[in-house]
């Protein structure tokens, strides 16, 4: 990992070993089980839920922070029994399941940017730090950590006022580029890369900037919330105008509002199924919005809202349709 030429797998697994620090892998499954004091059947479903495969039960693999891991992971399992237990269990392996797919995407963002880095010359001093002393004990370990602080911070203060499992009324976007795969087809892998990268920077900061939260991109598509209606297609517009006027292909946008369910950082209902079947109707460079935005935005004179009678969408039935567009009506 010092440079783009990694090497042999051994020479990786040396330069993985000096990053995380994991500790010498001297204990069995079984092992590792009986330290944590966890039963296997829970030991199994959590190891599982974290994305690992399983290892064979007589192979040293795993070290003391794994049983430290395990340990706190667990923690007041045993006074529970009965519905309660696997209650707490199936909330644990939720818990474990949804962390781990996001840490899996940031782990593969930061080897990837570490390289990056390296290649530019930046984060130098940070870089060989996390080499020589272990991420953990490292500048690039706290700026990680910071980051996760700064998230908690937020989200803390933007749920003070609703209730956990609660649902919320919000404003949801989908926007995606059109003809993504024939566009794609011709790239090389960098131009690839630089396409996808323009595509999720130019959401990322309309949409921030618009007072929302983007929640997830996959490829040639994202999805983003925001408190109001105005919010949602302030940003929906100035994506799909951004869109057409720069090397990005042409996008387009569906926006709904309504009661959503947040859970593990996604969220879910009505709202979130009607703009996601919106995008996909709508003609590149527009935007197309349900009655429930509509609504939202009649005291808005920023916008103009074009009728498009009624579309009827997979999984939901008929639904008015409305063509959103920036301007006075």
């Amino acid at each position: 990992m010092a440079n783009r030429d990694t090497g042999t797998p051994d020479d990786t697994a040396a330069a993985a070993e000096r990053l995380v620090r994991l500790g010498e892998r001297y204990l069995t499954w079984p092992e590792l089980c009986s330290r944590a004091g966890v039963e296997h059947e829970v030991a199994d479903r959590l190891w599982r839920a974290l994305g690992f495969p399983d290892v064979p039960p007589d192979e040293p693999a795993y070290t003391d922070d794994d049983v430290r891991a395990l340990e706190i992971a667990a923690e007041g399992l045993g006074r529970l029994d009965g519905g309660e237990r696997q209650e707490a269990i199936e909330l644990m392996v939720r818990e474990a399941r949804a962390i781990s797919a996001y840490l899996t995407r940031i782990g593969e963002i930061q080897v990837d940017t570490l390289l990056e880095l390296q290649a530019h010359g930046l984060r130098e001093q940070a870089i060989t730090d996390a080499f020589e002393h272990g991420i953990a004990d490292s500048e690039l370990g706290w700026l990680l950590f910071y980051g996760l602080r700064r998230r908690l911070d937020e989200t803390l203060r933007r749920r003070a006022t609703s209730e956990p499992g609660e649902q919320e009324e919000v404003a949801v976007g989908f926007v995606d580029m059109v003809d993504f795969t024939r566009t794609s087809g011709s790239l090389d892998a960098d131009e690839f890369g630089r396409l996808l990268n323009g595509f999720e920077s130019l959401v990322w900061d309309i949409v921030t900037e618009a007072g929302g939260q983007v929640v997830k991109l996959i490829g040639d598509e994202a999805m983003f919330v925001c408190p109001s209606a105005a919010q949602a297609a302030e940003a929906a517009v100035q994506v799909i105008s951004a869109s057409g006027r720069s090397e990005i292909p042409p996008s387009r946008g569906g926006l709904a509002a309504g009661l959503v369910l947040h859970r593990y950082g996604d969220y879910f209902g009505r709202a979130v199924n009607t703009a996601s079947r919106l995008v996909d109707r709508a003609e590149p460079g527009t935007v197309l919005v349900d009655e429930a935005l509509r609504e939202g935005l009649n005291s808005d004179g920023g916008f103009q809202l074009h009728d498009r009678g009624t579309e009827r969408l997979k999984g939901i039935g008929e639904v008015p349709v409305w063509l959103l567009a920036p301007g006075r009506s």
